[in-house]
């Protein structure tokens, strides 16, 4: 489980909404009495902001239509794709994405550009640029916040919130900034800024990019779920449950964070599906115990586990159904994770007579 949390940035792409909505600490009305201490948050997401968004999806369409390299000498060819077909014989190509990528995977790869070109509608989780407009980053920013004197300190156990000050510490920063913050954002933001300055970036994500390029050509774009669903989920677990994540972070470092995606990154290339999934299923409850959670603090951790993946892929795989029923020229882009497993989409239209192959 721990390490499902270290790598959630990549697989569930809760980072871009994140680092999209931090920015909006600029631009939110604060009352005297917290203003020094939001101003000091506005510079930290400000910090954040600006390296996240260092490669801009316009800049790699650019690269892609400037670099002469072949995308096959640059990655093997196993990155997941799926082609699936309905009961009725429709058709739909399924990539498993990476929420975050090194900027050398492009262009991309002849599959995924000629199983784009080929598609009409272009399906994904949700539309994270629609966070990033002023009114969007700051009405996800409020979700983050304490609009009155409560402070972190007071929702999290004394042992979470001393790891919480060590990372911040640790991360050039100080835990007194996000005073303001609610439990679940400040456990996220621990992980946004274990990764942001890695080369692996959430601007480099293969969705992200996709989006982009999506509106570009004015192809149907079709959200699968929306970016305030996924901000409710997160927002919708227990203080109880950050604690007991926040606990689990007590031997993780940015290092060890960042190894762990560059791991889960190389795997993705390579296609190695059981790999991923044994990543995913992540920290036995044995070593979590060694790491001072209890058995309510493990069994929180398994329920946000489901709730962050299998929970939303029923929902997705309604919608999917109704793509395949369409009958048009779809391609669907959703973090890899989504896909796997007995709880996973594939698994759930396989039960219903659908069929998949690997591409």
């Amino acid at each position: 489980m721990k390490l499902k949390n270290k790598v959630l940035a990549a697989l569930l792409g809760v980072s871009m909404l994140l680092c999209s909505c931090s920015e909006s600490s600029s631009q939110t009305n604060i009352s005297s009495s917290s203003k020094a201490q939001t101003e000091q948050t506005t510079t930290t997401t400000q910090q954040t902001s600006e390296q996240t968004t260092t490669t801009s999806a316009t800049e790699q369409t650019s690269q892609t239509e400037t670099s002469s390299q072949s995308p096959e000498q640059k990655t093997p060819q196993g990155v997941p794709m799926w082609e699936g077909t309905a009961p009725n014989g429709n058709k739909i190509t399924f990539l498993g994405s990476m929420h975050a990528a090194k900027s050398d995977f492009y262009p991309l790869p002849d599959k995924i550009m000629s199983a784009y070109n080929a598609a009409d509608v272009v399906a994904f989780e949700c539309d994270t640029e629609a966070t990033e407009s002023e009114q969007g980053m700051l009405e996800i920013y409020q979700q983050m916040t304490y609009s009155d004197n409560t402070q972190l300190k007071d929702k999290l156990s004394p042992e979470a919130y001393a790891i919480f000050s060590k990372h911040m510490t640790e991360l050039g920063s100080s835990a007194e900034i996000y005073q303001s913050f609610k439990p679940w954002a400040a456990y996220e933001m621990i992980n946004s800024l274990w990764i942001i300055d890695s080369e692996i970036s959430v601007s480099n994500g293969i969705d992200y990019y996709l989006l982009h390029k999506t509106k570009t050509d004015n192809k149907t774009l079709v959200e699968l779920e929306s970016a305030q669903i996924q901000i409710d989920m997160l927002s919708g677990q227990s203080d109880k449950t950050y604690d007991a994540l926040i606990k689990a972070t007590v031997n993780d470092t940015k290092q060890t964070a960042q190894n762990d995606l560059k791991q889960l990154y190389e795997l993705w290339l390579k296609g190695d599906l059981d790999a991923i999934s044994n990543m995913e299923a992540g920290t036995s409850d044995e070593d979590l115990k060694k790491l001072g959670l209890t058995d309510e603090d493990i069994s929180l951790l398994a329920a946000y586990g489901k709730a962050t993946n299998a929970d939303r892929n029923p929902g997705m795989a309604a919608k999917i159904k109704e793509l395949f029923a369409s009958g048009k020229k779809t391609m669907v882009c959703v973090g890899t994770a989504h896909y796997l497993g007995e709880t996973g989409i594939i698994a759930l239209l396989e039960k219903e007579g659908y069929t998949f192959k690997r591409i």
